[in-house]
């Protein structure tokens, strides 16, 4: 199963599991592709350690166009959530630089020490993913990943300062025996869901 097959298949489950359809094309004002302390509020000296701990070039962030970016699924009304999935890319030694960088009073929706784990399991893997792409901002050969990894944070810290819940994650390989929608798929999404939300 492809990596955007698995994607649709776990977001629709976990949507069957919550009663609710997710929006698969929910756009926010503030969630654009630079970190500003308008948007930021409180997070903005995190995001902006992060960036520079990723060797990001912030004049070239700062002149980029702004584009608009994308979650994999939101959940609206009682949930209130950005759903992301993550694959093998996502844990990169990039992303475990920037987990380790998170404030202690930031909540979750997944187990962000699960996350460093996994990306010490994985970051040579992740790292050599697309190794060669560069990105405006992070202009050097692996920087694609940098990118990703910085983006990432950007999912875990605007929610919680524009009125929504902490983004729910779930990764690849949680998931890995899930191969179709059935009754006994989604009693494992159940019970994983309610493993990872705090409300």
């Amino acid at each position: 199963m492809t990596v955007g097959d698995k994607q649709k298949l776990i977001t629709e489950i976990v949507g069957q599991v919550l009663g609710q359809t997710p929006q698969l094309d929910k756009y926010f004002d503030w969630f654009i592709n630079k970190h500003t302390t308008d948007h930021f509020g409180k997070w903005y000296s995190t995001i902006d350690s992060i960036f520079f701990t990723l060797n990001g070039d912030l004049s070239l962030n700062k002149s980029k166009r702004t584009q608009y970016l994308k979650c994999d699924a939101f959940f609206a009304g009682e949930y209130n959530f950005i759903f992301e999935f993550d694959e093998f890319q996502h844990f990169s030694s990039a992303r475990l630089k920037s987990l380790e960088l998170y404030p202690t009073e930031l909540k979750f929706n997944f187990s962000i020490e699960e996350w460093k784990r996994k990306c010490v399991l994985h970051k040579n893997r992740a790292d050599r993913y697309r190794k060669s792409k560069t990105a405006t901002d992070f202009n050097f050969q692996g920087g694609r990943t940098s990118q990703r990894a910085y983006l990432d944070c950007f999912r875990d810290l605007l929610p919680q300062e524009h009125e929504l819940r902490p983004t729910l994650r779930i990764n690849e390989f949680e998931v890995e025996e899930i191969f179709s929608n059935n009754k006994e798929s989604c009693l494992k999404l159940e019970k994983l869901l309610k493993t990872k939300l705090n409300f």
